[in-house]
């Protein structure tokens, strides 16, 4: 008989909980994938979102929650032997969103999630623009800024009940960037 593996049982409350958002009407889930990658025979699990009354806009602030875990983690759970640290799955969460004057509204984006999380996941942003060649317009009107919370641990079955509150915190966070974002 099949045997969850802890990344199997996080994923599967992960996921219930980012469509019980959805089908309250809260969020819009626009993309979801669940990989596993034969070359480096890890998982990865992500699902996209938006806010529902942001999703017909243009470029709404959208949130991508990964779920990810490796071979040796997967190979210490099912063979029961100690090839890792501490078995278990790695939780990260991207926003996207366009923004105007770069410091000015970094600052911003960082202190709003902050406010959110408490201070705990590591926020880091990249910012970049894309040039058309057939239109070359420097500086460009609109900046893209992916904007990665990561909570640089494991996590496992422990952590099951703080999923439906981590969806939360990224509603939030979807609110308050969409407030910030002034297209």
């Amino acid at each position: 008989m099949f045997h969850p593996t802890v990344f199997d049982n996080v994923k599967v409350v992960l996921e219930g909980a980012v469509y019980d958002c959805d089908f309250e009407g809260a969020i819009l889930v626009t993309d979801r994938s669940d990989i596993m990658d034969m070359a480096t025979f890890h998982r990865l699990f992500d699902i996209e979102f938006c806010l529902a009354h942001a999703a017909a806009r243009d470029k709404p602030v959208t949130a991508r929650i990964q779920l990810r875990t490796t071979l040796a983690d997967i190979a210490a759970e099912q063979l029961e032997q100690p090839l890792t640290e501490r078995i278990g799955c790695m939780i990260c969460i991207h926003f996207r969103m366009f923004i105007r004057d770069v410091a000015q509204e970094a600052a911003a984006i960082s202190r709003a999630l902050n406010d959110i999380w408490g201070n705990r996941p590591h926020i880091t942003q990249f910012v970049g623009a894309r040039l058309d060649e057939h239109w070359l317009r420097w500086p460009p009107e609109l900046y893209e800024t992916r904007v990665t919370l990561d909570f640089q641990r494991k996590i496992d079955e422990g952590n099951i009940e703080d999923m439906r509150r981590l969806v939360d915190h990224c509603v939030a966070s979807l609110d308050a960037l969409e407030q910030l974002q002034r297209l």
